[in-house]
């Protein structure tokens, strides 16, 4: 971690990558995770005991990818996707064919609950990244998701093979869906009456088209934050090498095609954030191409600010890492996917580029983090989980699943942390540098 000495509290919880944030009207931290809920009182240093909601039909509030966010007044509402019983994962071979996306509402900062609104229909095939909604400036709340289409089969109907490497001469996996057979697309749900009903963005999926009519490629899980009145900026998702974005200009209901952005990432998911000021902060899983290769994917979550509207990105740091430098150049647009994998058992064993095998002294997942931005200091969760020596059989085990193993860490960090340790400011040369490009010097005539 990049000064660790800054840190304000550090919390181990087992709330995995479900966590989402919300300032109540009072200055409080809701904070939710699946069905669990906590509150701190004193900006994220600790935290009630977690308890439940239900709503008025005695039904728990809460499920996958849960979203927090204040609607007007003292309301808050709370985003989730659920499993109809009706259509079981699975169905038609499809995962998630029975998942869609409901909404609660509390007109009393939590302490009660209205039933779901249905956001989208059950059937869809529709999940949610965790802390995903956003309130505009407008009022307008908007919520990402993302659709899932597809066959559990690979190409030629290849079994799907499997990552992993050798930790301390044992294996362990490096899986993050490098091989998954299934397409996913994005599209945006908006409401302008706090929730109570929802109109989808009017251009289509979202999806990356590299060439034409060929050579389309997955995006998930996305994250949008304002950036002015109106223009909205999206993150996704890839497994490209890069994160893309892509935007609106009329506040969620059209947006461009996906595009790359300069950050290298291995495929999981972003969270971005306008600030007090203003800016902008990313943070991610960065990685590069050749350390997802070498199997070194999700062990890299850095974060970085933008000053004029996220064109540019300074001020990386390391919020967790294995690995050294906190700027990553990013590659070409390309798969990227570990070097060694596997196969079932019966089957060939597969050529690999043995300049990428190698045996590992160390090895941990953190990824899928959450995100809550408060006037003098930022909330980061994230699933944790490190590769250790069981102390008793020849094997390793996940720290989660050791007794009083924990899945996710959660870390408070001062704003300045994010600017290098200094005070927040505005970057002088970037207006210099647009205001040339409006108006470029006239060459000397002869």
């Amino acid at each position: 971690m990049t000064r660790p000495e800054e840190v304000l509290a550090v919390h181990y919880t087992n709330f995995f990558h479900s966590s989402t944030f919300v300032e109540l009207e009072d200055g409080r931290i809701l904070q939710a995770a699946d069905t669990s809920f906590t509150i701190s009182s004193d900006g994220g240093i600790t935290w009630s005991p977690t308890f439940e909601c239900r709503d008025t039909n005695g039904k728990l509030v809460g499920g996958g990818g849960t979203s927090l966010v204040r609607l007007s007044g003292k309301g808050i509402g709370l985003a989730a996707y659920v499993t109809d019983p009706e259509i079981p994962s699975w169905a038609d071979g499809n995962r998630r064919r029975g998942m869609y996306c409901v909404f609660w509402r509390s007109e009393d900062g939590g302490k009660t609950w209205q039933p779901p609104v249905k956001i989208t229909e059950p059937g869809s095939a529709t999940a949610s990244l965790q802390d995903a909604l956003l309130r505009t400036s407008s009022g307008r709340i908007i919520f990402p998701v993302d659709n899932d289409i597809g066959q559990n089969i690979g190409p030629d109907n290849k079994t799907l093979p499997f990552t992993g490497k050798l930790v301390r001469g044992q294996w362990a996996s490096t899986a993050a869906h490098f091989f998954d057979p299934h397409f996913n697309v994005i599209s945006v749900y908006y409401s302008d009456d706090d929730g109570r009903t929802w109109k989808r963005n009017r251009d289509g999926d979202l999806f990356i088209l590299l060439d034409w009519n060929a050579n389309y490629n997955f995006v998930n899980e996305p994250s949008v934050a304002e950036v002015e009145p109106g223009r909205l900026l999206m993150v996704m998702r890839t497994g490209l090498g890069r994160l893309f974005q892509a935007w609106s200009e009329d506040n969620g209901e059209t947006w461009t095609r996906p595009q790359p952005t300069s950050l290298a990432a291995t495929t999981t998911p972003a969270q971005i954030r306008r600030l007090p000021n203003g800016h902008l902060l990313v943070v991610w899983n960065q990685e590069s191409e050749e350390e997802v290769k070498r199997g070194y994917n999700r062990t890299r979550i850095s974060s970085a600010i933008s000053r004029n509207g996220g064109s540019v990105w300074e001020f990386f740091q390391n919020v967790e890492s294995l690995l050294q430098g906190t700027r990553v150049e990013p590659g070409p647009i390309r798969p990227v996917r570990p070097a060694e994998f596997y196969l079932n058992p019966g089957q060939p064993a597969p050529e690999r580029e043995a300049r990428y095998i190698e045996v590992a002294a160390a090895h941990a997942w953190w990824s899928y983090p959450s995100v809550f931005v408060g006037k003098d200091r930022v909330l980061i969760a994230y699933s944790y989980s490190t590769f250790d020596d069981d102390p008793q059989y020849a094997r390793l085990t996940q720290s989660s699943r050791m007794p009083g193993g924990y899945n996710q860490k959660q870390v408070v960090l001062p704003l300045r942390w994010f600017y290098g340790g200094k005070l927040p400011a505005d970057n002088p040369f970037l207006k210099k540098a647009y205001q040339s490009s409006k108006n470029p010097v006239e060459t000397a005539k002869p």
